[in-house]
């Protein structure tokens, strides 16, 4: 993963320093925020941003406004549309915005913004980084995926993947994903299989489902959806066969209700928390341009979700490996193998 500019511990209290005060303590504060390639209605990455800035709204009384980006011709018309209503905080979700959302910082100096999964080699003196370690969460799921294959087709265990546009951002939950399973087949002395596949769009569930058939018609127990509606569309697939699934971003088992009876866990991504905070940093007058958050383990900005219909099912021997795991993770006697090395 690459380093952060400087890791802001303000999950939980939102303790931030060296901030600029707003002008007129009783002003309402107005939040702006564009949705990453699709609808706010995604059951996962778009809604949940979208659900940490209605929080905030309930409970700050900012007024905000929620812009839907399709495709990244459309970002910088949305970012200048909000800068130029007086927006004081934006907030771009997702990292294929942060070259444009630079552009309007650089324009609009005055206003704060904000990038989900954005990073900047040179920080930029209005703009905090939201980043987040899925890859210690990845991991884990890798590991649980294997043993429940394992338990479940011991004669030919296979998990697999469907991710959605192959980027460094998707990559950073399926490497990981990978390397639970090796990790798994190492410590048991098995050999369970990954399978994979990329569908270079997050808004297709069609595309998903297809691609997940494939893997399914191989072989693959559970299915590892990550792509926004096309990995809810491999989790559809998954559960029509019979099979299992792993979520992503949000606990699925209550956002996608057709897959709860499918669902071992779901991989966290709390990006609702961070952009919660940033709105009440901004509020409080304490938001710090220039930084980086980095949602972990340690601080609840990545996880597992419960086990839900799976509880009493999944040996208890594998939780405690997966507890276990968490911990030497956090401790960093455990390598998630992220950032992957040159040539492995």
């Amino acid at each position: 993963m690459k380093k952060t500019n400087k890791i802001v511990s303000w999950l939980v209290g939102c303790a931030l320093v060296g901030g600029v005060a707003l002008a007129g303590a009783e002003e309402r504060l107005k939040v702006g925020m564009v949705s990453d390639g699709g609808p706010f209605d995604d059951a996962g990455f778009n809604e949940n941003c979208k659900e940490g800035l209605s929080r905030a709204m309930q409970e700050f009384k900012v007024f905000g406004y929620f812009r839907e980006g399709f495709s990244p011709k459309d970002y910088q018309d949305k970012l200048t549309e909000l800068s130029e209503k007086n927006y004081r905080l934006i907030v771009g979700v997702g990292y294929r915005m942060q070259d444009d959302l630079a552009v309007m910082a650089g324009k609009y100096t005055n206003t704060w913004f904000a990038i989900v999964d954005g990073h900047y080699e040179k920080p930029l003196p209005n703009v905090m980084s939201l980043e987040f370690a899925v890859d210690q969460c990845a991991f884990p799921a890798g590991f649980l995926a294997a043993a429940w294959a394992d338990l479940k087709d011991p004669d030919d265990p296979q998990v697999g993947f469907v991710g959605g546009v192959r980027t460094e951002i998707v990559e950073q939950f399926t490497a990981p994903y990978q390397a639970g399973v090796e990790y798994y087949n190492r410590k048991y002395g098995k050999q369970v299989a990954v399978l994979g596949e990329y569908s270079d769009t997050f808004n297709s569930a069609s595309k998903g489902r297809v691609l997940a058939k494939a893997l399914l018609e191989k072989g693959v127990d559970v299915i590892f959806g990550v792509g926004s509606k096309t990995g809810n569309g491999a989790l559809a697939a998954a559960r029509e066969k019979g099979k299992w699934g792993i979520g992503v971003d949000v606990d699925q088992y209550y956002s996608l209700v057709d897959e709860q009876a499918m669902l071992l866990t779901s991989c966290l991504k709390r990006m609702d928390n961070a952009v919660y905070a940033v709105v009440q940093a901004a509020r409080q007058g304490t938001f710090k341009g220039g930084s980086s958050y980095l949602g972990t383990l340690e601080n609840q900005g990545v996880g597992l979700a419960p086990y839900h219909a799976f509880e009493h099912e999944i040996p208890e021997q594998i939780k405690k490996d997966v507890e276990l795991i968490r911990q030497e993770i956090v401790s960093g006697s455990l390598s998630t193998g992220w950032p992957v090395k040159p040539g492995s």
